[in-house]
């Protein structure tokens, strides 16, 4: 596959001829804001704009910002993606060709089947002793593509296999959930599906068991699951989580916010501004010595959330035993100006008709990092390029012999583009980040996980 770069004011944009794959982004934002890249300017070039129409979740937040004023960056990501009544991952299948973006897994089986999850775990499982009990969670399942192929890899060693009692999806979307159930259990009904209610704040436990015995579970948050030793996936599920942004103005730093646009300037409902004042959350959020060197103008992402689930992750591996991965785009340090929004595998304006396009920010794997090892005595690794961590568990000999079973020339030419996006270094190869966590403090053998030798 051959890719065209695209590159406007410091933002590389990376495209194949079918996919939009991510973004790489500068450090710290140059003064030209992101949001400011795309022009409202009409086709003949006049100053007419036309607003498009508000959509039913636009117009709650339009309503919102009326009685409460500006929304922070984070609420309105939150609203956008997951309002049980019109946030997008509530939309249904927004995964995949037929969807706004395509993940990993989706572009090919190798990933799935050829060790980034079914082997190192398998591997971690004989580093960290063989328990006799198992079980794995899943954070953000997307279409539960990673967890079959996983389980279908896991099989094949029946030692291990017998060991798996269950398998724990933490997943908001009832939409998504049905897809799911039949990625993991084909052929079931909804009938099928055993339902406990929980606390009054919490959504129904759904429960199915599996031909081979594994019961798969769907809950809201990690802080429900059983006790019992795990495996931990979160692939592509910390760079929805909702991030604080920041600009460091007059030596101090102010948050940017979600206002309404009711002018003539541009298109869209709403736009991003800047507080007048500090921002309230400088003394938590912003009290490293890292950011004073910064300069005014300057921006950065943060998530609280993400610092919130991996600390849940770590404390329970910490009660537990464990280990995991998390899968993502981003950098081992803090980035500003990442939220962006795609639709039709198209990057488009992060303001325009909240609700039908997925946003999302760079991970800050440093910060990931910080909250697993802050009180808990789990090991953090890395993280390591994509790139690298399929390398180390054999993705090579994987291909070779996929394509030497490929029956067409299509099948091998589709088995060869899907890895080449993977591994590509201008592509998901580099962009894509691996960290692992393991509870190994008391491993008799101390070594370190396969992949990550170099990197702890």
């Amino acid at each position: 596959a051959h890719f065209r770069i695209i590159s406007i004011n410091a933002d590389v944009f990376f495209f194949t001829p079918h996919n939009m794959l991510r973004i790489l982004r500068p450090t710290v934002s140059s003064k030209i804001h992101f949001y400011r890249l795309y022009s409202t300017a009409t086709a003949n070039g006049s100053n007419i704009i036309k607003k498009e129409p508000l959509s039913p979740l636009g117009k709650h937040l339009h309503d919102s910002i009326k009685v409460t004023g500006p929304l922070t960056v984070s609420h309105f990501m939150r609203q956008v993606l997951v309002n049980p009544l019109s946030g997008y991952y509530m939309l249904g299948d927004v995964f995949g060709t037929q969807g706004d973006f395509v993940t990993s897994p989706e572009i090919s089986q190798v990933f799935g089947e050829a060790s980034l999850c079914g082997v190192w775990y398998l591997t971690e499982w004989m580093r960290l002793g063989q328990p006799q009990k198992t079980q794995i969670i899943e954070f953000g399942p997307g279409r539960g593509t990673l967890m079959s192929d996983m389980l279908r890899t896991l099989s094949q060693f029946p030692q291990f296999y017998k060991t798996l009692t269950d398998v724990h999806f933490i997943e908001a979307s009832p939409g998504l959930r049905k897809m799911q159930r039949a990625a993991l259990v084909i052929g079931s009904e909804e009938r099928d599906v055993i339902r406990v209610e929980g606390n009054k704040d919490e959504a129904p436990i759904e429960t199915i068991t599996r031909e081979d015995g594994v019961k798969v579970s769907w809950h809201d948050g990690i802080e429900v699951v059983p006790d019992q030793w795990s495996f931990i996936m979160a692939h592509e599920f910390f760079d929805a989580l909702p991030i604080h942004s920041f600009e460091k103005t007059d030596k101090e730093w102010r948050e940017l916010m979600v206002d309404m646009d009711d002018t003539d300037e541009s298109e869209h409902n709403f736009r991003i501004v800047k507080s007048p004042n500090q921002a309230a959350m400088t003394a938590t959020l912003l009290s490293d010595k890292k950011f004073e060197s910064y300069k005014d103008g300057d921006r950065v992402d943060i998530s609280p959330d993400c610092w919130g689930i991996m600390d849940k992750i770590a404390k329970y591996l910490d009660k537990n035993g464990g280990t995991g991965l998390a899968i993502d785009y981003g950098q081992d340090y803090v980035q500003g100006d990442t939220l962006r929004a795609i639709k039709d595998h198209k990057i488009i304006h992060p303001m325009c008709d909240p609700g039908t396009a997925d946003l999302s920010a760079d991970v800050d794997f440093s910060f990931l990092k910080q909250a697993i090892t802050n009180g808990s005595d789990i090991t953090a690794y890395g993280p390591i390029t994509q790139k690298d961590f399929l390398q180390s568990l054999g993705i090579q000999a994987r291909i070779e012999n996929l394509f030497r079973n490929a029956k067409t020339s299509a099948a091998r030419k589709s088995l060869l583009d899907g890895a080449e996006r993977l591994m590509d270094p201008e592509a998901m190869g580099r962009i894509y980040k691996v960290l692992a966590f393991a509870n190994d403090k008391n491993t008799e053998k101390k070594n370190e996980p396969v992949g990550f030798e170099k990197h702890h």
